[in-house]
C-alpha cells in the first residue's frame, strides 16, 4: 500500500488531528544536489528536510488557543522569497497579538552530501499588553513530504529522529514532549491543542507515527520579540552517509543567512531596474527556481514527479539559463545531454533531436566559445543526420529508450519515434500524437542551427542547410490546410523554432482564430489551467506578431497567479499524471495533491519571454523593447549585462528625451532595432575597454 492510501486512512480516522495543508508547497535546495536533498515546503514554512523524512511544523500557543499555519486560509500566510528572488523563504502569519514571522532557506555541500536546512523563527508581540505564549517546533511523521518515524528523543539539546540527532536548536528549549502513537492513539496535535505537552522525552513506536515537540516559553512585553534558531541535518541518519557530523553551536545563523544571500546575488550578472516590481521579481524568481532544482547537472522540470532528463522541457530550462547568464551550469548540462537523441518521459520522442541542437549550439551562441562548439558539434551532426533520416525515411524509426513514466512503460510504442514522412515533412510522436507542425518547426530550427554551427567552425552543413529549406518549404505547403488545428501550432511556430514569418498574412489569421477560439472567447479571457507552458509559449509568439498587448494578458496573469502565492512559480496538469516513478506517493505529504508545482518549463517559457520583452535577437539584428508596455514609457528603466548572441547588452531608457542607451560590446551586423510602441530615438554607447 502506497503512503497516500495510508494517509488517506488516517485522515478519515483521526479527523481532529492538525494535518499537512497538501494544498501547494515549494522547494529549496542547493543546485545540483540530488532528488532526495530538496526541501519541500508548505505555506507557513512548515516543511520536510528532504522527502520521505519527517514533518517539520512551527505552531504558537496563547490565549488558550493553539494557532497553527496549516488551519490558516492561504492568503492569512503572505510568502516570498527575500527581495523576491533570493531562496531565504519568508513566511508571516498571525497568533492572536502575536506576529509569527519565520525564514528558511538549505545550503550545503553538495559534492559531499552535507546539506542542512536552517530555521529561524521570530515572535513578536504587536499587541497593547503583555503575552505569555509558548512556541512549538513540531516533528511528525507526515508533513510537506514525510516519513516513518519509529523513535524520538531529546539528547544533548538535539532531537533525535530514528536515533540520529538531526535537528539542532541554537538554544536549548524549555521542554520537549513525544509520544507514540501505538501507544496512545493520538498525535501530539491532540494534546497541544490543549496546551499541554505530553511527559516522555524518549519514545519508540512501532507504528512509525511518533510525533513530539520542543517548546519554548515565552514572555513577551509589547513590541517585544524573541527569536529561535534552528538547524536541521539532511539524511545523517542513513548508514551509508557515516562522514555526516551534526551541526555544532552557536549557529551563527544571521551571519549564514547573510552570505547565502550575497552568494545568491552574484550568480547572475543581470540587473533590472524596472517600474513594475513584480516584472523583476518573477523574472530572477524564475531562474531561482530552475537553478536550485537542478540534479546534478542536469535540469528538472519538477522534482519527484520528473526525476529524469525530459529533454523538451529541459532544453527550454536549460536556454533560460543561460541566458540568465548561468552559462557554467547550462554548459555542464549541455555535456550531459549530448549523448541523448530523443528522450522524454514518454519515450522516444521526434521533437527532441531539433530541441537538443537548440540547446546546444545556444550556449555557444550566447558565449561565443567555438572550443566548445568544436566538443560538441559532432554530436550536433548526429542528431542532425537523424531529423534528415526522419524526414525521407519510408519505414518507421525507432529510438531505444530505457526510462519513462510507469504508464508508459509498458506501451509498445515508447522506442517508436516516427513513421514513415510524407509530403516532405516528419510523421514524428510527441505528446501521444503526430503533431507536425511542432515537430518538423523543431526539425527546421534544428537543421538550421546544425548549418550554422557547421559554418562557425568551417565545415560543410550544406546537406543541413538544404534539409532545412526543404522541411520549411513543405510546412508552408501543409499550412493552408492543417496550421492552427492542434494548440502547439500557435506556441512555437513564430517562436522558438522561426519557421513561420511574422508578417504572413495566414499564419496571422490563424493566430487569430485560435486566440477567439482558445484564449479569448466572446471577448472572455482564458487562460490555461493545465499546461501552463503553453501559455507563456504562445504569449511570446503574439509579442513577436506585434501585439504586446496580448503578451501582457498572459504576462499580467503570471505576475499574479502563482501555484505558491508570492512565489512565482506555476503549475501543470491534474494530480501527478505523468509522474515517472510516483515518488510522492511515497512520502506522507502531499497526499491531496491537485497539479505538479512548480513545473520549470512554464518558468523557463516566462524567463525567456520576459528577456525578449526587453533585449532579443532577431537573425543578425538586435531588437530592443518589444514587450516593453507603454505604461513604463513615464519612467526610467533599465536592463543590465544581458547575454546576447551579440555579447552582453545593457539599456537604459530616460523618458525625458525618450532615448533608449544601447551599451554593447560590438554593434550586430544587422545592426540595433527599436521595437517600442510609441516613438523613441536610440543612443548606442561602447562598453569601455577592460582595464
Amino acid at each position: 500500500m502506497l503512503a497516500h492510501d495510508v494517509m488517506a486512512e488516517m485522515r478519515s480516522r483521526h479527523p481532529d488531528w492538525i494535518w499537512n495543508r497538501s494544498d501547494t508547497h515549494t522547494f529549496v535546495a542547493p543546485p545540483g544536489s540530488h532528488e532526495s536533498f530538496k526541501t519541500i515546503v508548505e505555506p507557513g514554512n512548515s516543511f520536510s528536510p528532504g522527502p520521505e523524512t519527517y514533518g517539520v511544523s512551527t505552531w504558537v500557543y496563547v490565549d488558550d488557543t493553539l494557532y497553527a499555519p496549516e488551519r490558516l486560509p492561504l492568503d492569512a500566510l503572505p510568502w516570498r522569497f527575500l527581495d523576491g528572488s533570493i531562496p531565504i523563504l519568508t513566511s508571516e502569519w498571525r497568533a492572536g497579538p502575536l506576529r509569527i514571522t519565520s525564514r528558511l532557506f538549505s545550503d550545503g555541500d553538495v559534492a559531499m552530501s552535507d546539506v542542512r536546512t536552517y530555521l529561524s523563527v521570530e515572535v513578536a508581540n504587536e499587541g497593547p499588553a503583555p503575552v505569555a505564549a509558548s512556541l512549538h517546533l513540531v516533528i511528525r511523521s507526515f508533513g510537506a513530504a514525510g516519513g516513518p518515524v519509529r523513535e524520538l528523543a531529546l539528547r544533548d539539546g538535539s532531537v533525535h529522529v530514528n536515533g540520529s540527532p538531526l535537528i539542532v536548536p541554537d538554544r536549548p528549549a524549555d521542554a520537549f514532549g513525544a509520544m507514540s502513537y501505538a501507544a496512545s492513539g493520538e498525535d501530539i496535535s491532540v494534546p497541544l491543542q490543549r496546551g499541554v505537552l505530553p511527559p516522555d522525552q524518549e519514545i519508540v513506536d512501532p507504528s512509525t507515527w511518533a510525533s513530539g515537540s520542543l517548546a519554548y516559553r515565552l514572555a513577551l512585553d509589547p513590541g517585544q520579540l524573541e527569536t529561535a534558531d534552528f538547524a536541521f541535518q539532511l539524511h545523517a541518519d542513513h548508514p551509508m552517509l557515516t562522514w555526516l557530523r551534526t551541526p555544532v553551536r552557536p549557529l551563527g545563523l544571521a551571519t549564514r543567512r547573510d552570505e547565502f544571500a550575497r552568494r545568491w546575488r552574484d550568480r547572475s550578472p543581470i540587473t533590472l531596474d524596472v517600474p513594475d516590481q513584480r516584472f523583476a521579481e518573477a523574472f530572477f524568481a524564475q531562474l531561482t527556481h530552475m537553478a536550485m532544482l537542478t540534479v546534478g547537472d542536469a535540469p528538472r522540470v519538477s522534482p519527484l514527479t520528473y526525476p529524469l532528463w525530459w529533454v523538451r522541457d529541459a532544453a527550454y530550462i536549460v536556454a533560460a539559463l543561460d541566458k540568465g547568464g548561468e552559462h557554467d551550469a547550462a554548459a555542464r548540462a549541455c555535456r550531459d545531454a549530448v549523448r541523448r537523441d530523443a528522450a522524454t518521459g514518454f519515450g522516444s520522442e521526434a521533437d527532441v533531436p531539433g530541441e537538443l541542437i537548440w540547446m546546444l549550439t545556444e550556449h555557444a551562441l550566447l558565449t561565443g566559445d567555438l572550443a566548445y562548439l568544436g566538443e560538441v558539434y559532432p554530436f550536433v551532426e548526429a542528431k542532425a543526420d537523424l531529423l534528415l533520416r526522419m524526414a525521407t525515411t519510408d519505414v518507421p524509426l525507432k529510438a531505444p529508450h530505457e526510462y519513462c513514466t510507469h504508464e508508459q512503460m509498458l506501451t509498445p510504442v515508447t522506442d517508436l519515434i516516427c513513421l514513415p514522412a510524407e509530403d516532405g515533412l516528419i510523421v514524428g510522436r510527441m505528446d501521444h500524437h503526430f503533431p507536425t507542425f511542432w515537430v518538423n518547426g523543431f526539425a527546421w530550427l534544428g537543421l538550421s542551427r546544425a548549418a550554422r554551427a557547421a559554418s562557425l567552425l568551417g565545415r560543410d552543413g550544406e546537406r543541413f542547410s538544404v534539409g532545412a529549406q526543404a522541411i520549411r518549404a513543405a510546412l508552408q505547403r501543409a499550412a493552408p490546410e492543417r496550421f492552427g488545428q492542434n494548440e502547439r501550432d500557435v506556441v512555437s511556430a513564430v517562436w522558438p523554432t522561426g519557421w513561420a514569418t511574422p508578417g504572413d498574412p495566414l499564419i496571422r489569421s490563424r493566430f487569430e482564430e485560435s486566440w477567439e477560439r482558445v484564449r479569448c472567447p466572446d471577448g472572455v479571457p482564458h487562460h490555461e489551467p493545465l499546461w501552463t507552458y503553453f501559455e507563456a509559449g504562445e504569449a511570446h509568439n503574439w509579442m513577436l506578431l506585434g501585439r504586446r498587448d496580448r503578451a501582457w494578458a498572459a504576462i499580467e496573469h503570471f505576475l499574479s497567479v502563482h501555484s505558491a502565492p508570492g512565489l512565482y512559480c506555476y503549475p501543470e496538469g491534474a494530480r501527478d499524471e505523468n509522474s515517472a516513478s510516483l515518488l510522492w506517493e511515497r512520502t506522507r505529504g502531499w497526499d491531496r495533491m491537485r497539479f505538479v508545482t512548480p513545473n520549470l518549463w512554464t518558468s523557463a517559457e516566462l524567463f525567456l519571454l520576459m528577456r525578449d520583452a526587453l533585449i532579443r535577437e532577431d537573425g543578425d539584428a538586435l531588437v530592443i523593447g518589444s514587450g516593453v508596455p507603454s505604461s513604463w514609457l513615464g519612467h526610467p528603466f533599465a536592463a543590465r549585462e544581458f547575454p546576447t548572441h551579440f555579447g552582453p547588452v545593457s539599456l537604459a531608457y530616460r523618458p525625458s528625451g525618450r532615448e533608449v542607451v544601447v551599451t554593447l560590446d560590438r554593434e550586430p551586423p544587422g545592426g540595433v532595432r527599436l521595437d517600442f510602441d510609441q516613438p523613441t530615438s536610440l543612443v548606442l554607447e561602447r562598453r569601455p575597454a577592460a582595464g
